[in-house]
C-alpha cells in the first residue's frame, strides 16, 4: 500500500469515529446479570412446586416392606394367643426376637436396649386363676428393721419369727430356718415365733453377704475373710475360686447349678458352681453411656429362678449407695441384662422367686398393694389383696 493510500484509511477511520456512539460496559454487564438471576428463581419455583406435589402425591414415603418380610418379622415375636399362659417378654425394641423363659439368647447374640430407669410392667395385666389369698401356698417373708415376719396366706396366720438383729438374714428354701450373723457368729434357728437359734460357725460377717441356703438347705454361702461355702453338718468352710473372692450377695440357682452376684462396680456376674470364674451380665453398671444409656446397675441380687435365667434385684443407678432396702423391684434377664416386663398393673415393690422359679411379685396402686404369684410355666395363678399387717414391711423372700 502507498503512502497516499495509508492516508486514505486513517481519514476514513476518523470519519466513523465521529459518528459512532460511546457504549457503557458497565451497564451491559449488569443487565446480563440480572437476567440470569431471574432465569434461575423461575427455576426454583418450578422446583419447589414440583416437591410439594409428590408431598401432596404420597410419593415421599419409603417403600412399604413386602409381605415375605413382614412374615418373617411376625413370626420373630411369639403370639400372645398362642397359649393359654401369659408371656413374660424382656423390654426390647422390635422387631427382636423375645427371650423366653424355656431358653436365653446369649449376650453376643442380643444387644441389650435403651430403656427407662424403672422396672416396666405390662400393659396387658394377665388375668389370674384365683384372686383369694388363701389360695396362694407356702410363706411370704417380709422384714422391718431388725424384726423379720412370717406370713402364711393359706391360714391367715402373720407371725414374728426373729427380733432385733442388725444383719441381713437368709431364708431356707422350704421356709422352716432362718440364718443370720451376731457379733461375728453364724446363727441358724427355726423360722418360728418361739425358735431357739444356734451357732454354726465364727468370724462370719454379713454387710456384703447375707447367709445364702443352698437349695437342698445342708450348705449356706457366707463371708469370712472371703466368700465360702458352709457345709452345716461338718461345719467346714470351703472358699470359693480366686476369680469369684471379689463378688458379694452370691445367690444359687434354684437347681443348684448356677451362683449370681454383685460385682463392685453393681453390675452382676453368672458362674457355674463348678467354675473358677464368672461371666459378666450385660449393660448393668457398665459406666459407657453407648452400652448402659440409662446408667442402669444392680448392687444387691436377692433371688434366682430355677435355672439362673432370672434374677431378683433392687434396680439401682451406676454411683448410687448399695446401701438400703432389701427388697427387690425388678427382674433381669442374666443373659441380655434386660428388664424382664410382667403383666401386672401398678408399681412393683417387690419381687423374690422361691427355689422352683416360682415368683412372686409385689405391686401397689391407688394404696392398695396386691401379690401375684407366677408358676413356672409364667401362669397367673393367684392374684390377691395383701394382709394389712404386712403392709408397712419391706417383702424379703418366698418359700414353698
Amino acid at each position: 500500500m502507498t503512502a497516499a493510500e495509508h492516508d486514505d484509511l486513517r481519514a476514513s477511520l476518523r470519519d466513523l469515529a465521529d459518528v459512532a456512539e460511546p457504549t457503557d460496559m458497565y451497564d451491559r454487564a449488569l443487565g446480563r446479570s440480572r437476567r440470569i438471576g431471574r432465569r434461575e428463581a423461575a427455576v426454583g419455583t418450578t422446583a419447589a412446586v414440583v416437591v410439594l406435589a409428590a408431598l401432596g402425591s404420597g410419593l415421599w414415603h419409603l417403600p412399604h416392606a413386602s409381605p415375605e418380610n413382614k412374615k418373617s418379622t411376625a413370626a420373630a415375636v411369639p403370639s400372645q394367643s398362642a397359649t393359654a399362659a401369659p408371656s413374660w417378654s424382656a423390654t426390647m425394641e422390635a422387631p427382636r426376637p423375645v427371650p423366653s423363659m424355656a431358653t436365653s439368647a446369649t449376650a453376643d447374640e442380643v444387644r441389650p436396649p435403651h430403656r427407662g430407669n424403672r422396672p416396666q410392667t405390662s400393659s396387658t395385666p394377665a388375668t389370674p386363676l384365683s384372686r383369694t389369698i388363701t389360695d396362694l401356698p407356702g410363706h411370704a417373708f417380709y422384714r422391718e428393721g431388725g424384726t423379720v415376719v412370717k406370713l402364711s396366706p393359706a391360714d391367715g396366720e402373720t407371725q414374728t419369727v426373729l427380733r432385733d438383729t442388725t444383719s441381713a438374714v437368709g431364708i431356707s428354701p422350704d421356709g422352716a430356718r432362718i440364718a443370720y450373723e451376731e457379733n461375728g457368729a453364724l446363727m441358724v434357728g427355726p423360722a418360728t415365733a418361739d425358735g431357739t437359734p444356734q451357732q454354726v460357725a465364727t468370724g462370719v460377717t454379713s454387710p456384703d453377704q447375707a447367709p445364702a441356703w443352698s437349695p437342698t438347705g445342708d450348705r449356706l454361702l457366707v463371708a469370712v475373710t472371703a466368700p465360702g461355702v458352709l457345709d452345716l453338718a461338718s461345719g467346714e468352710i470351703t472358699p470359693l475360686p480366686e476369680g469369684l473372692t471379689e463378688g458379694q450377695h452370691f445367690r444359687w440357682s434354684g437347681d443348684g447349678s448356677k451362683l449370681v452376684y454383685a460385682t463392685s462396680y453393681c453390675g452382676l456376674g453368672v458362674a457355674g458352681t463348678q467354675d473358677q470364674s464368672g461371666t459378666a451380665v450385660p449393660v448393668l453398671g457398665d459406666t459407657q453411656t453407648a452400652d448402659n444409656p440409662d446408667g442402669l446397675a444392680a448392687c444387691k441380687p436377692t433371688s434366682v429362678d430355677a435355672t439362673g435365667e432370672r434374677v431378683t434385684v433392687p434396680l439401682q443407678t451406676t454411683g448410687e449407695d448399695a446401701a438400703g432396702t432389701d427388697a427387690a423391684d425388678a427382674v433381669v434377664d442374666t443373659a441380655t441384662g434386660d428388664l424382664v416386663q410382667l403383666p401386672v398393673s401398678g408399681s412393683i415393690v417387690g419381687a423374690v422367686f422361691d427355689a422352683d422359679g416360682n415368683l412372686l411379685v409385689r405391686t401397689r396402686e391407688d394404696d392398695v398393694t396386691k401379690l401375684s404369684l407366677f408358676g413356672t410355666d409364667n401362669t397367673l395363678k393367684v392374684q390377691a389383696t395383701e394382709p394389712s399387717s404386712v403392709r408397712d414391711l419391706d417383702l424379703i423372700a418366698y418359700t414353698r
